[in-house]
């Protein structure tokens, strides 16, 4: 009778751990299971192509500020996204923040000019 018993104990213990430790977990749904991609950030280089053809920073996008609404969707189209701002001393890129930002996009810095950015390791 005890062999039964402990028979009887031994099994239903067996099949009940699986099933006790998956309750511990929450079941994952479809949208959980697919992480939201981070939004890319981008540099872009708001001085004249001629200014940008003589140096600028590594995988900047060169978009003159006086194009910047007309091409932004172009590079940006995530208007959460960082987008990096840089020119010559500040000053065009202050004008194509101003745009941006009236255009909905939240994520804007001006990051001033580019020799300063070079001097501070950028490249």
């Amino acid at each position: 009778m005890m062999k039964k018993l402990f028979t009887a104990v031994l099994s239903a213990a067996a099949i009940a751990v699986p099933f006790l430790a998956s309750a511990n977990t929450a079941p994952q749904t479809e949208q959980s299971a697919v992480q939201p991609e981070k939004a890319k950030s981008v540099w872009i280089d708001v001085r004249s192509a001629e200014e940008f053809n003589a140096g600028h920073l590594q995988d900047a996008v060169n978009i003159p500020h006086d194009q910047i609404l007309a091409r932004i969707q172009a590079v940006s189209p995530d208007k959460t996204a960082p987008v990096n701002l840089y020119c010559r001393s500040g000053r065009r890129v202050e004008t194509a923040l101003t745009e941006l930002k009236n255009a909905g996009y939240t994520n804007v810095t001006n990051h001033g000019g580019y020799e300063d950015l070079v001097k501070k390791g950028l490249k």
